[in-house]
């Protein structure tokens, strides 16, 4: 899977937020506020890449156990397909 392009990234007083553009601009009428974890599962999603590795990556850098990897990461794919800015 991988994030859709038509998104900015910038950081606001410390934030992170995506800023819709082009086509998304039309689905999506605000921001989204990444959290720290999230904005590590979204870089990752710039390129394709698999739940799997995106699972790796929140283990490797919070040092959680994997269930609770694989629940936060299912969570996060699943919010960003309800807004559509995910590709399979």
């Amino acid at each position: 899977m991988k994030a859709i392009q038509d998104l900015i990234l910038r950081e606001v007083a410390e934030e992170h937020i995506l800023i819709p553009v082009g086509k998304a601009a039309l689905k999506l009428h605000g921001m989204i506020t990444l959290s720290e974890s999230g904005l590590l599962l979204w870089n990752m999603l710039q390129k394709d890449c698999t739940e799997e590795e995106l699972v790796n990556a929140i283990t490797a850098e919070y040092m959680i156990d994997k269930e609770t990897a694989i629940a936060d990461v299912k969570s996060f794919i699943v919010q960003m397909k309800q807004v559509g800015l995910l590709e399979d």
